[in-house]
């Protein structure tokens, strides 16, 4: 379920229908990379996921640089802190089993 339009507009502060096609970019673009970033698919409905989301979107909007002189970070503050507890760990290594 991708974020909606309305929910990228009321983050933004948006009152009218200007870059509408943009602002499905950045919301596509951000719900790929949580997707990748998690391994698991975006749901709008999960609460991280859509907050990081936003935050993302929101960050494209208002920075279309990758990095700005006011900040040298290419994501927005606290994404991968919301992400954190969706990310399967993984640690230490486990050899493949061996055929027989």
């Amino acid at each position: 379920m991708p974020l909606s339009p309305a929910l990228v507009r009321a983050h933004l502060n948006l009152d009218d229908d200007r870059d509408a096609d943009l602002l499905i970019h950045y919301a596509n673009v951000a719900e790929a990379w949580v997707q990748a970033y998690t391994g698991l698919p975006f749901d709008a409905a999960n609460a991280l996921m859509a907050q990081a989301a936003l935050l993302m979107v929101a960050h494209q909007y208002e920075a279309r640089e990758a990095v700005t002189f006011a900040s040298a970070y290419q994501l927005p503050f606290g994404v991968h802190d919301l992400l954190s507890p969706l990310k399967t760990r993984v640690t230490g290594y486990q050899p493949e089993p061996e055929a027989a």
